[in-house]
């Protein structure tokens, strides 16, 4: 279960987080650290128990502009934990994504069901639609220009140009097919200030950190509870053996019990047949 890509260096200025789905719009947001602690059983969502639930991987850029956007599918358990078996490589769909519609920074990287050229990979990808009265793609835009992630780097210009009535929804059948120069001009054209990097990675490094803190936290926590289980094991196998003793004595006595019994009843036929005989022999009053 990953969604991993090994080898592959990340863009730099780029959030990646992951928002789910519900009836009525997004349910729930994380960073992609908080989505990877999913997928590795480090933590569980219990209100996605026993749910398929759609999502989307975003790239997000300091000036909260959706630059890429991959819509999948994820299983969860009874328990809340991500199907053992999911297996998404979401960076390296993001990164070779289609063409896709102007969500305020220029046409986005997209990849969706019916949009996707690794045909692989089809089955859990879903295409956004419309729920709760409003586009999906509104439904991202209004979550991003929020901030709830708490992503640095906004400013007053940018919540003005990323109101949610400015997004642009081109045509599917234009969703792609640009070419690398296309997407490349229009990448650099949204490019954060360079004077906001150093902030930024420092603040990044810090997030890392106390998700990093969280994770060795939980890490312990689940030690903890591995060795008590070990405990509570032992002690049970202690009281079985304890238990099988005894049962064995008891046994034991049970037979020793019956065999004096057996013992005690020949005695006693024993004594029947010569009482009899001497009643037999015995001389009668007549006599």
């Amino acid at each position: 279960m990953t969604s991993r890509d090994p080898g592959r260096v990340n863009k730099p200025l780029l959030t990646e987080a992951v928002m789910f789905f519900s009836d009525q719009g997004i349910a729930r947001e994380m960073l992609f650290t908080e989505f990877e602690a999913l997928l590795d059983g480090l933590v569980a969502a219990p209100d996605f128990a026993d749910e398929t639930v759609e999502a989307v991987f975003l790239q997000i850029n300091s000036r909260l502009y959706v630059r890429a956007a991959v819509f999948f599918t994820v299983d969860f358990d009874l328990d809340g934990y991500v199907n053992r078996l999911w297996n998404l490589p979401l960076r390296t769909l993001a990164e070779k994504a289609a063409r896709g519609p102007d969500m305020g920074g220029g046409p986005i990287r997209l990849s969706c069901l019916g949009f996707c050229h690794h045909k692989e990979y089809q089955h859990s990808m879903w295409k956004p639609g419309q729920r709760g009265g409003k586009a999906d793609l509104a439904w991202i835009k209004q979550a991003v220009t929020r901030n709830g992630l708490g992503i640095i780097g906004e400013d007053e210009e940018a919540k003005v140009l990323l109101t949610t009535e400015n997004l642009q929804v081109v045509a599917e059948d234009a969703w792609y097919g640009a070419t690398a120069s296309q997407e490349e001009e229009a990448a650099d054209s949204v490019d954060p200030l360079l004077e906001m990097t150093a902030e930024m990675e420092k603040l990044r490094k810090s997030h890392a950190g106390e998700v990093d803190e969280y994770l060795r936290q939980i890490g312990e926590l689940q030690a903890r509870l591995r060795q008590q289980e070990q405990e509570h094991r032992d002690e049970l196998d202690r009281l079985r053996g304890e238990h099988a003793d005894h049962l064995t004595i008891v046994r034991g006595e049970l037979q020793d019990i019956k065999r004096q019994l057996e013992e005690q009843q020949k005695l006693n036929g024993s004594l029947r047949r010569e009482l009899q005989r001497l009643q037999t022999r015995a001389p009668t009053g007549t006599d």
